[in-house]
């Protein structure tokens, strides 16, 4: 079988790493953009608050993780398979539905004891943090710009685009290039959807995430069409961040 067509550009990485390391664009932003973040998690560790750190600088944090995220996407471009840019309207309907799903599913899994409420010091509240003025209005821009533009390309190229391939092709001892964008099989689309949810977390976000993941599979093995969940990815957290910023819900964001 015949690897598919990679983009033909002077710019970014080189063509070597699409033969060298063919994974690392895909792995690369996203690793990038949970790294920044990642010592929120550290609690008191060595002396220091580093939830109180996060909590102080988390807009800038915020912004450097998209500005870093969307330079390494820019930088690898050349590296990913061609993206399908068709059936957008089904991605943009699937969309809506994925903010609707998101919500319901993270309520009933609360309701029913399978996810725990978030802990109200846990959640990032701009207008207690900030406190209003242009500071706010800026951290609210690049907080819905970044989830719109930048993380459903660089979570559909890693989650949908690599990762299904990628279980495929173990079980068929290929490259993941070898396999076609879209490709069924259960174990794949079932595996990178449990991913996905741990990738958004165990006690609170798990379901949401499965079952999210599990819609975006179910729309590219449909479609072909990476480009769709691209549109409908972006849809789902431009509509639910609108609704966060609306209600003040935040722990929505």
């Amino acid at each position: 079988m015949a690897k598919f067509d990679y983009r033909d550009s002077e710019a970014g990485a080189s063509p070597a790493l699409q033969e060298s390391r063919p994974a690392l664009p895909y792995v690369m932003p996203l690793f990038a953009f949970l790294l920044v973040m990642l010592p929120a998690s550290f609690g008191h560790i060595g002396g220091i608050d580093w939830d109180g750190i996060w909590k102080k600088f988390h807009p800038e944090l915020y912004a450097v993780k998209t500005i870093l995220a969307a330079i390494l996407l820019w930088y690898f471009w050349p590296c990913y398979t061609r993206i399908r840019w068709s059936k957008l309207w089904a991605g943009a309907v699937v969309g809506i539905f994925g903010t609707v799903l998101w919500i319901g599913t993270e309520l009933a899994a609360r309701r029913i004891g399978l996810a725990l409420p978030f802990n109200p010091s846990d959640i990032y509240n701009p207008d207690q943090q900030i406190g209003g003025g242009w500071r706010e209005t800026a951290f609210l821009c690049i907080r819905v710009a970044g989830p719109t533009l930048v993380v459903p390309i660089m979570e559909e190229l890693f989650f949908r685009d690599f990762l299904m391939r990628l279980l495929i092709s173990w079980n068929r001892r290929v490259n993941f290039q070898d396999i076609p964008v879209g490709a069924f099989t259960w174990p794949s689309l079932l595996a990178m959807s449990v991913v996905f949810g741990l990738n958004h977390g165990i006690q609170h976000l798990f379901f949401p995430g499965f079952l999210y993941g599990l819609l975006m599979g179910l729309l590219l093995i449909r479609t072909k069409s990476l480009g769709a969940c691209i549109v409908a990815h972006g849809v789902t957290n431009f509509t639910l961040y609108l609704y966060v910023i609306w209600t003040g819900d935040w722990q929505w964001m």
